[in-house]
Protein backbone atom coordinates (compact mmCIF):
# COMPACT_ATOMS: atom_id res chain seq x y z
CA UNK A 1 0.00 0.00 0.00
CA UNK A 2 1.33 3.40 -0.79
CA UNK A 3 0.66 6.47 0.76
CA UNK A 4 -1.70 8.75 -1.52
CA UNK A 5 -1.29 12.18 0.44
CA UNK A 6 0.69 15.19 -0.91
CA UNK A 7 4.53 15.23 -0.14
CA UNK A 8 6.72 17.86 -0.39
CA UNK A 9 10.52 17.25 -1.13
CA UNK A 10 12.39 19.78 0.89
CA UNK A 11 16.17 21.19 1.21
CA UNK A 12 17.42 24.02 3.31
CA UNK A 13 19.72 24.74 0.62
CA UNK A 14 19.07 28.02 -1.45
CA UNK A 15 16.99 27.85 -4.52
CA UNK A 16 18.90 28.61 -7.68
CA UNK A 17 17.10 30.23 -10.77
CA UNK A 18 18.22 27.40 -12.87
CA UNK A 19 17.50 24.39 -14.46
CA UNK A 20 19.72 22.40 -12.15
CA UNK A 21 17.55 22.08 -9.26
CA UNK A 22 14.68 20.26 -11.27
CA UNK A 23 17.30 17.71 -12.80
CA UNK A 24 18.66 15.99 -9.48
CA UNK A 25 17.80 15.58 -5.68
CA UNK A 26 14.97 16.76 -4.01
CA UNK A 27 13.71 18.99 -7.23
CA UNK A 28 13.53 15.90 -8.80
CA UNK A 29 12.04 14.21 -6.38
CA UNK A 30 9.32 16.37 -6.28
CA UNK A 31 8.48 16.01 -10.08
CA UNK A 32 8.76 12.51 -9.66
CA UNK A 33 6.18 12.39 -7.01
CA UNK A 34 4.01 14.55 -9.18
CA UNK A 35 4.05 12.20 -11.62
CA UNK A 36 2.34 9.84 -9.38
CA UNK A 37 -0.71 12.50 -9.42
CA UNK A 38 0.52 14.61 -6.51
CA UNK A 39 0.53 18.08 -5.90
CA UNK A 40 3.93 17.70 -4.51
CA UNK A 41 6.13 20.71 -4.43
CA UNK A 42 9.90 21.83 -3.97
CA UNK A 43 10.83 23.42 -0.55
CA UNK A 44 13.93 25.50 -0.49
CA UNK A 45 15.13 28.29 1.05
CA UNK A 46 14.59 31.52 -0.58
CA UNK A 47 12.81 34.62 0.14
CA UNK A 48 10.00 33.59 1.18
CA UNK A 49 7.39 32.70 -1.58
CA UNK A 50 4.94 30.30 -3.03
CA UNK A 51 5.75 30.41 -6.42
CA UNK A 52 2.99 29.73 -9.58
CA UNK A 53 5.69 29.10 -12.16
CA UNK A 54 7.60 26.30 -10.16
CA UNK A 55 6.02 23.30 -8.16
CA UNK A 56 7.68 25.55 -5.40
CA UNK A 57 7.78 27.07 -1.81
CA UNK A 58 10.40 29.00 -0.66
CA UNK A 59 11.35 30.29 2.93
CA UNK A 60 14.20 31.07 5.46
CA UNK A 61 15.72 28.74 7.58
CA UNK A 62 14.34 30.47 10.45
CA UNK A 63 10.58 29.47 8.56
CA UNK A 64 11.49 26.08 8.58
CA UNK A 65 12.20 25.54 12.33
CA UNK A 66 8.94 26.93 13.20
CA UNK A 67 6.44 24.01 13.60
CA UNK A 68 3.33 26.77 12.18
CA UNK A 69 5.09 27.29 8.77
CA UNK A 70 4.59 23.53 8.06
CA UNK A 71 1.29 23.51 9.36
CA UNK A 72 0.70 26.00 7.06
CA UNK A 73 1.91 23.87 4.09
CA UNK A 74 -1.22 21.21 4.61
CA UNK A 75 1.36 18.58 3.34
CA UNK A 76 1.29 14.83 4.61
CA UNK A 77 4.97 14.49 5.04
CA UNK A 78 8.15 15.63 3.36
CA UNK A 79 11.14 13.90 2.20
CA UNK A 80 14.19 15.90 3.77
CA UNK A 81 17.18 15.67 1.78
CA UNK A 82 19.52 17.52 4.87
CA UNK A 83 22.08 14.69 5.26
CA UNK A 84 21.26 14.14 8.66
CA UNK A 85 23.44 16.98 9.92
CA UNK A 86 23.06 17.92 13.42
CA UNK A 87 22.62 21.92 12.58
CA UNK A 88 19.25 21.00 10.53
CA UNK A 89 17.91 19.04 13.35
CA UNK A 90 16.13 21.61 14.20
CA UNK A 91 14.02 21.36 10.65
CA UNK A 92 13.19 17.84 11.21
CA UNK A 93 12.14 17.97 14.91
CA UNK A 94 10.18 21.34 13.14
CA UNK A 95 8.26 18.85 10.60
CA UNK A 96 7.57 16.27 13.18
CA UNK A 97 5.90 18.89 15.72
CA UNK A 98 3.99 20.49 12.90
CA UNK A 99 2.34 16.90 13.09
CA UNK A 100 3.81 15.83 9.42
CA UNK A 101 5.66 12.63 8.93
CA UNK A 102 9.17 12.42 7.72
CA UNK A 103 11.44 11.10 5.91
CA UNK A 104 15.72 11.32 5.59
CA UNK A 105 17.51 11.34 3.31
CA UNK A 106 20.84 11.40 3.62
CA UNK A 107 22.77 11.55 0.16
CA UNK A 108 25.83 9.58 1.71
CA UNK A 109 27.99 6.57 1.39
CA UNK A 110 27.56 5.25 5.11
CA UNK A 111 30.46 6.40 6.66
CA UNK A 112 29.23 9.62 8.69
CA UNK A 113 31.76 9.08 11.75
CA UNK A 114 35.28 8.07 12.36
CA UNK A 115 33.99 4.98 14.57
CA UNK A 116 32.85 3.05 11.57
CA UNK A 117 35.98 3.55 9.13
CA UNK A 118 38.21 5.63 10.74
CA UNK A 119 40.69 6.14 8.28
CA UNK A 120 37.70 6.38 5.11
CA UNK A 121 36.74 9.51 7.17
CA UNK A 122 39.69 10.57 7.83
CA UNK A 123 41.17 10.60 4.13
CA UNK A 124 37.48 12.31 3.29
CA UNK A 125 37.57 15.14 5.52
CA UNK A 126 41.07 15.20 4.28
CA UNK A 127 39.53 16.33 0.45
CA UNK A 128 37.27 18.21 2.01
CA UNK A 129 39.89 20.60 3.04
CA UNK A 130 42.02 20.51 0.14
CA UNK A 131 38.71 21.53 -1.71
CA UNK A 132 38.27 24.69 0.35
CA UNK A 133 41.76 25.59 -0.01
CA UNK A 134 42.50 25.52 4.11
CA UNK A 135 46.26 25.09 5.11
CA UNK A 136 47.46 21.86 6.52
CA UNK A 137 44.53 20.20 5.31
CA UNK A 138 45.66 16.44 6.91
CA UNK A 139 46.35 18.08 10.16
CA UNK A 140 42.79 19.44 10.07
CA UNK A 141 41.57 16.37 9.30
CA UNK A 142 42.90 14.69 11.55
CA UNK A 143 41.99 16.85 14.82
CA UNK A 144 38.15 16.75 13.61
CA UNK A 145 38.53 12.96 13.23
CA UNK A 146 39.95 12.77 16.59
CA UNK A 147 37.19 15.03 17.97
CA UNK A 148 34.11 13.13 16.35
CA UNK A 149 35.89 9.65 17.44
CA UNK A 150 35.99 10.64 21.01
CA UNK A 151 33.52 13.10 21.81
CA UNK A 152 29.62 11.64 21.00
CA UNK A 153 28.28 15.50 21.21
CA UNK A 154 30.53 16.60 18.64
CA UNK A 155 28.32 14.99 15.61
CA UNK A 156 27.08 11.61 16.46
CA UNK A 157 24.55 12.99 18.88
CA UNK A 158 23.12 15.55 17.04
CA UNK A 159 23.70 13.09 13.91
CA UNK A 160 21.21 10.38 16.09
CA UNK A 161 18.62 13.38 16.95
CA UNK A 162 17.90 14.10 13.71
CA UNK A 163 17.26 10.80 12.56
CA UNK A 164 15.46 10.22 15.55
CA UNK A 165 12.72 12.68 13.74
CA UNK A 166 12.22 10.21 10.54
CA UNK A 167 9.58 7.28 9.83
CA UNK A 168 12.37 6.37 7.74
CA UNK A 169 15.98 6.89 6.78
CA UNK A 170 16.95 6.77 3.28
CA UNK A 171 20.46 5.69 1.79
CA UNK A 172 22.04 5.04 -2.05
CA UNK A 173 23.22 1.73 -2.06
CA UNK A 174 23.12 -1.55 0.02
CA UNK A 175 27.14 -1.05 1.04
CA UNK A 176 26.15 1.87 2.54
CA UNK A 177 23.36 1.41 3.89
CA UNK A 178 25.48 -1.60 5.57
CA UNK A 179 27.95 0.82 7.42
CA UNK A 180 24.78 3.58 8.75
CA UNK A 181 23.68 0.37 10.13
CA UNK A 182 26.87 -0.62 12.14
CA UNK A 183 27.41 2.72 12.93
CA UNK A 184 24.03 3.26 14.53
CA UNK A 185 23.77 -0.05 16.43
CA UNK A 186 27.36 1.36 17.98
CA UNK A 187 25.97 4.09 19.39
CA UNK A 188 23.05 1.85 20.60
CA UNK A 189 20.43 3.13 18.51
CA UNK A 190 19.45 0.18 16.45
CA UNK A 191 15.80 1.49 16.66
CA UNK A 192 17.58 3.62 14.22
CA UNK A 193 19.26 1.07 12.29
CA UNK A 194 15.95 -0.85 11.69
CA UNK A 195 14.55 2.24 10.18
CA UNK A 196 17.23 2.39 7.19
CA UNK A 197 16.13 1.83 3.81
CA UNK A 198 17.89 1.76 0.46
CA UNK A 199 16.32 4.54 -1.84
CA UNK A 200 19.12 5.73 -4.64
CA UNK A 201 18.52 9.47 -5.89
CA UNK A 202 16.47 10.26 -9.12
CA UNK A 203 17.54 10.50 -12.78
CA UNK A 204 15.44 11.94 -15.25
CA UNK A 205 13.38 10.37 -17.70
CA UNK A 206 14.72 11.15 -20.40
CA UNK A 207 18.50 9.40 -19.58
CA UNK A 208 17.46 5.98 -21.52
CA UNK A 209 18.76 3.34 -24.20
CA UNK A 210 18.57 4.36 -27.67
CA UNK A 211 18.93 1.23 -30.05
CA UNK A 212 19.28 3.97 -33.22
CA UNK A 213 22.84 5.04 -31.40
CA UNK A 214 25.50 2.73 -31.56
CA UNK A 215 27.64 1.98 -28.68
CA UNK A 216 31.54 3.40 -29.58
CA UNK A 217 33.96 1.62 -28.07
CA UNK A 218 34.07 4.87 -25.56
CA UNK A 219 34.97 5.60 -21.86
CA UNK A 220 33.41 8.73 -20.24
CA UNK A 221 34.42 10.33 -17.10
CA UNK A 222 32.66 13.57 -15.69
CA UNK A 223 33.65 15.87 -12.66
CA UNK A 224 34.94 18.96 -11.20
CA UNK A 225 38.11 18.25 -12.08
CA UNK A 226 39.67 20.73 -9.53
CA UNK A 227 38.33 18.55 -6.88
CA UNK A 228 40.61 16.62 -4.61
CA UNK A 229 37.97 13.98 -4.27
CA UNK A 230 38.08 13.25 -8.26
CA UNK A 231 41.81 12.59 -8.53
CA UNK A 232 42.70 13.79 -11.89
CA UNK A 233 45.82 12.50 -12.12
CA UNK A 234 44.93 9.74 -11.38
CA UNK A 235 41.99 9.87 -14.13
CA UNK A 236 44.72 10.97 -16.54
CA UNK A 237 46.69 8.34 -15.88
CA UNK A 238 44.19 5.10 -15.92
CA UNK A 239 43.00 6.89 -19.22
CA UNK A 240 46.78 6.68 -20.82
CA UNK A 241 47.59 3.33 -19.58
CA UNK A 242 44.28 1.59 -20.78
CA UNK A 243 43.88 3.79 -24.54
CA UNK A 244 47.42 2.53 -24.91
CA UNK A 245 46.69 -1.11 -24.50
CA UNK A 246 43.35 -0.62 -26.55
CA UNK A 247 43.88 1.27 -29.47
CA UNK A 248 40.58 0.73 -31.07
CA UNK A 249 39.12 2.30 -27.89
CA UNK A 250 38.62 6.13 -27.09
CA UNK A 251 37.13 8.33 -24.30
CA UNK A 252 35.08 11.58 -23.42
CA UNK A 253 36.02 13.82 -20.71
CA UNK A 254 33.45 16.07 -19.55
CA UNK A 255 33.49 18.74 -16.48
CA UNK A 256 34.82 22.03 -15.08
CA UNK A 257 38.52 22.70 -15.01
CA UNK A 258 39.50 21.01 -17.90
CA UNK A 259 42.44 22.67 -18.46
CA UNK A 260 43.85 20.64 -15.58
CA UNK A 261 42.96 17.45 -17.36
CA UNK A 262 44.44 19.20 -20.49
CA UNK A 263 47.36 19.46 -19.34
CA UNK A 264 47.99 16.01 -17.62
CA UNK A 265 47.08 14.61 -21.16
CA UNK A 266 49.70 16.22 -22.98
CA UNK A 267 52.12 14.79 -21.14
CA UNK A 268 50.91 11.12 -22.97
CA UNK A 269 52.14 9.59 -26.28
CA UNK A 270 50.02 11.87 -29.02
CA UNK A 271 48.57 8.54 -29.90
CA UNK A 272 46.68 7.92 -27.08
CA UNK A 273 46.02 11.91 -26.56
CA UNK A 274 44.45 12.16 -29.73
CA UNK A 275 41.69 9.81 -28.97
CA UNK A 276 40.61 11.84 -25.80
CA UNK A 277 38.13 14.75 -26.30
CA UNK A 278 38.27 16.77 -23.52
CA UNK A 279 34.73 18.51 -23.59
CA UNK A 280 35.00 21.14 -20.85
CA UNK A 281 31.81 21.80 -18.40
CA UNK A 282 28.56 19.79 -20.25
CA UNK A 283 25.09 20.57 -18.30
CA UNK A 284 23.75 17.14 -16.85
CA UNK A 285 20.65 17.83 -19.37
CA UNK A 286 23.16 17.71 -22.17
CA UNK A 287 24.91 14.54 -21.62
CA UNK A 288 22.40 12.40 -22.93
CA UNK A 289 23.88 11.78 -26.21
CA UNK A 290 27.41 11.43 -25.12
CA UNK A 291 26.12 8.70 -22.76
CA UNK A 292 24.34 7.19 -25.35
CA UNK A 293 27.11 6.60 -27.69
CA UNK A 294 29.50 5.12 -25.00
CA UNK A 295 29.66 2.16 -23.25
CA UNK A 296 31.58 2.22 -19.97
CA UNK A 297 31.40 5.32 -17.35
CA UNK A 298 34.59 5.43 -15.42
CA UNK A 299 35.00 6.26 -11.90
CA UNK A 300 38.65 7.29 -10.20
CA UNK A 301 36.87 9.07 -7.34
CA UNK A 302 38.36 9.07 -3.79
CA UNK A 303 34.78 9.42 -2.79
CA UNK A 304 31.55 9.64 -4.30
CA UNK A 305 28.23 9.26 -2.20
CA UNK A 306 26.19 8.21 -5.42
CA UNK A 307 27.77 9.10 -8.55
CA UNK A 308 24.58 10.89 -10.35
CA UNK A 309 26.69 10.36 -14.07
CA UNK A 310 27.21 7.22 -13.66
CA UNK A 311 23.14 6.24 -12.89
CA UNK A 312 22.58 8.50 -15.79
CA UNK A 313 24.69 6.57 -17.65
CA UNK A 314 23.11 3.13 -16.47
CA UNK A 315 19.90 4.73 -17.63
CA UNK A 316 21.27 5.13 -21.63
CA UNK A 317 22.93 1.14 -21.59
CA UNK A 318 26.08 2.01 -20.42
CA UNK A 319 28.05 -0.15 -17.70
CA UNK A 320 30.25 1.37 -15.15
CA UNK A 321 34.02 1.11 -13.17
CA UNK A 322 35.04 2.08 -10.00
CA UNK A 323 36.78 1.00 -7.25
CA UNK A 324 35.01 -1.01 -4.63
CA UNK A 325 35.64 1.45 -2.06
CA UNK A 326 32.57 2.97 -2.91
CA UNK A 327 29.41 1.53 -2.15
CA UNK A 328 27.47 2.55 -5.49
CA UNK A 329 29.36 1.32 -7.66
CA UNK A 330 29.48 -1.85 -6.28
CA UNK A 331 25.53 -1.88 -6.33
CA UNK A 332 25.82 -0.28 -9.92
CA UNK A 333 27.83 -3.04 -11.33
CA UNK A 334 25.51 -5.69 -9.34
CA UNK A 335 23.37 -6.52 -12.30
CA UNK A 336 25.70 -7.43 -15.18
CA UNK A 337 26.38 -3.85 -15.61
CA UNK A 338 29.90 -3.33 -14.45
CA UNK A 339 33.48 -4.49 -13.18
CA UNK A 340 34.44 -3.08 -9.74
CA UNK A 341 38.30 -2.73 -8.65
CA UNK A 342 39.15 -4.25 -5.21
CA UNK A 343 41.37 -1.24 -4.66
CA UNK A 344 41.84 2.45 -6.09
CA UNK A 345 45.48 1.52 -7.43
CA UNK A 346 46.11 2.12 -11.30
CA UNK A 347 46.75 -1.12 -11.62
CA UNK A 348 43.63 -2.51 -10.39
CA UNK A 349 41.50 0.41 -12.21
CA UNK A 350 43.11 -0.23 -15.29
CA UNK A 351 42.64 -4.56 -15.25
CA UNK A 352 39.02 -3.32 -14.37
CA UNK A 353 38.34 -0.90 -17.14
CA UNK A 354 40.05 -3.72 -19.59
CA UNK A 355 38.09 -6.30 -18.59
CA UNK A 356 34.31 -4.21 -18.53
CA UNK A 357 35.81 -3.42 -22.56
CA UNK A 358 35.70 -7.19 -22.95
CA UNK A 359 32.55 -7.76 -21.33
CA UNK A 360 31.32 -5.60 -24.31
CA UNK A 361 33.53 -7.17 -26.85
CA UNK A 362 32.84 -10.84 -26.32
CA UNK A 363 29.06 -10.05 -25.95
CA UNK A 364 28.45 -9.85 -22.22
CA UNK A 365 27.04 -6.97 -22.10
CA UNK A 366 23.60 -5.61 -23.36
CA UNK A 367 22.94 -1.74 -23.27
CA UNK A 368 18.93 -2.83 -23.61
CA UNK A 369 19.20 -4.94 -20.71
CA UNK A 370 21.31 -2.66 -18.56
CA UNK A 371 18.79 0.33 -19.41
CA UNK A 372 15.69 -1.66 -18.56
CA UNK A 373 16.81 -2.90 -14.92
CA UNK A 374 18.23 0.49 -13.41
CA UNK A 375 15.78 2.80 -15.00
CA UNK A 376 13.35 0.59 -13.20
CA UNK A 377 15.09 1.67 -9.83
CA UNK A 378 16.23 5.62 -11.01
CA UNK A 379 13.85 7.11 -12.79
CA UNK A 380 12.03 9.94 -10.82
CA UNK A 381 8.52 8.23 -10.95
CA UNK A 382 10.62 4.89 -9.87
CA UNK A 383 12.21 6.52 -6.88
CA UNK A 384 8.93 8.30 -5.36
CA UNK A 385 6.99 5.30 -6.22
CA UNK A 386 9.22 3.69 -3.60
CA UNK A 387 9.06 6.56 -0.93
CA UNK A 388 5.74 6.16 -1.29
CA UNK A 389 5.15 2.74 -0.83
CA UNK A 390 7.73 2.85 2.21
CA UNK A 391 5.55 5.78 3.42
CA UNK A 392 2.53 3.30 3.02
CA UNK A 393 3.82 0.68 4.89
CA UNK A 394 4.95 2.61 7.67
CA UNK A 395 1.45 4.06 8.04
CA UNK A 396 -0.20 0.78 7.47
CA UNK A 397 1.71 -0.68 10.41
CA UNK A 398 0.46 2.04 12.56
CA UNK A 399 4.03 3.11 13.40
CA UNK A 400 4.36 6.78 14.29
Amino acid sequence: MASTGNWLAATPLPYGEDATHWERDAGLTCLGLRELGQDARLVAQGPPAIRNDQPLILGSLEDFRNPDWWSRTQAEGVILTAGGAPRHEPVARAIRAAGLRLIVRLDSDGCKSPRVGFRRFLAWQNSYYHDQGRRFPWLLALAKTLTFRWFKAAHDTGMCAHLGNAEWITIESPGAAALLRTLLVKLARADLASRVQVVPHPVPAHFQFDPAVAKRRQLLAAGRWDSHFKDTPKLVRVLGEVLAREPDCSAVVAGSRDDLVRAGLARLPRSVFERVRVLGYVPHGTLRPLLQESQIVLCTSRSESFHLVAAQGLGCGCSVVGPAALPSFVHFASSDSGTVAPDRSDAALVAATRAELAAWSTGRRSPAAISAVWRARLTARAVAGELMRLAGERAGRGLP
